[in-house]
């Protein structure tokens, strides 16, 4: 009898989570095809509300991967990573400096690995005469 009733009550937060999911899906869904149909919202804005939907799409999509799919958590971490990797070029792209960090990182990397010229030691003199000893 209450394993019925854990099921029941996990069945309703389930579709409790699917309803509220769905409604903040269409309303973003709403106002993105406002801003981007509306003729008065300028071009930067649109990028903007673009990416936001972008964002959130996203990440409901992960959270329902790690909440319902049942997998290692090794797996659900790497995952993870690479989709915050992914998204985080997708963001840097989508705002137009993406360019400058690969040329920063190329800077950075050429510096790293540059082979670097081995330090002067001191030498005395050839010509130099030896220290007279008492």
């Amino acid at each position: 009898m209450v394993a019925v009733e854990l099921l029941l009550t996990f069945t309703a937060d389930i579709m409790t989570t699917a309803i509220c999911l769905l409604i903040a899906l269409i309303v973003v869904g709403l106002i993105a095809r406002f801003v981007n149909t509306s003729p008065e919202v300028p071009g930067e804005i649109k990028r903007v509300v673009n990416l936001v939907v972008a964002l959130i799409i996203v990440g409901i999509a992960l959270w329902l991967i790690n909440t319902f799919i049942p997998m290692a958590q090794s797996i659900k971490t790497i995952l993870n990573i690479v989709v915050v990797v992914a998204t985080c070029v997708f963001v840097l792209q989508a705002l137009g400096v993406w360019n400058q960090v690969v040329r920063m990182w190329k800077g950075m990397w050429a510096r790293i690995t540059a082979p670097r010229s081995p330090e002067p030691t001191e030498k005395a003199p050839e010509n130099a005469k030896p220290s007279e000893q008492h």
